[in-house]
């Protein structure tokens, strides 16, 4: 295959940021609601957009707060992370300098809201590496359906088999798969009882964006 466009995840992808997500749901019921969170809260959100997350919060914890409230509460806590902390994963910024180079299209796909994103990419400075940038909430699913990666494709303009998808999300790429996108699954540690089955599904895998040449 040669690699004409490039659609790219952006939490636990091209930032080292999933740990923060995986707790931003637990702290902020504690910190904002006074609830102790159950222990299979992020199983079952992982897949849902942000809004459908804190509708599900709302729900399950019985909450007085409105799904898009709770959702609000959530991106508070990671917006300041994004404002301070995050930090691009070793490597990536090498990959998607490497692609600009070579005249690859390259578009973000992403779950985490549109306000969020800009402070991230404000923050590393990986804006400039993108044409655009598609979010679930946006499109109006999450990556439990292609939506998303339909969008950036429409954008890109660059056929389907040779536009790839780079994940780390096992339940994300096998969705990619099942559209027919060639994919890449970025290892993160979030995902580390997966990565067998990343493995698998993958068409290109990246313990680390530094340990691997860009196919380019």
């Amino acid at each position: 295959m040669e690699l004409q466009g490039a659609i790219f995840d952006m939490d636990g992808t091209l930032l080292d940021s999933m740990f923060a997500w995986d707790g931003a749901p637990a702290a902020c019921l504690r910190q904002v609601y006074g609830r102790e969170p159950r222990e299979d809260l992020m199983d079952a959100i992982r897949a849902m957009t942000i809004e459908e997350g804190g509708a599900w919060i709302s729900r399950t914890y019985q909450l007085s707060a409105t799904g898009a409230e709770v959702a609000a509460a959530i991106n508070g806590v990671m917006a300041e992370f994004y404002r301070t902390r995050v930090l691009v994963k070793p490597g990536a910024e090498n990959w998607l300098e490497r692609f600009r180079m070579a005249g690859i299209p390259m578009a973000v796909a992403t779950s985490t809201d549109r306000a969020l994103v800009d402070i991230a990419l404000a923050r590393t400075g990986l804006g400039r590496y993108f044409s655009a940038v598609f979010t679930c909430t946006e499109v109006g699913a999450g990556k439990g359906a292609p939506d998303v990666y339909n969008a950036a494709l429409d954008h890109l303009g660059t056929p389907r088999g040779a536009t790839m998808v780079f994940e780390d999300s096992c339940f994300a790429l096998r969705t990619a798969k099942a559209a027919g996108f060639p994919a890449a699954g970025v290892y993160d540690a979030s995902q580390t009882d997966l990565q067998d089955e990343i493995r698998a599904l993958a068409d290109l895998y990246l313990p680390a964006f530094d340990q691997v040449a860009p196919p380019v």
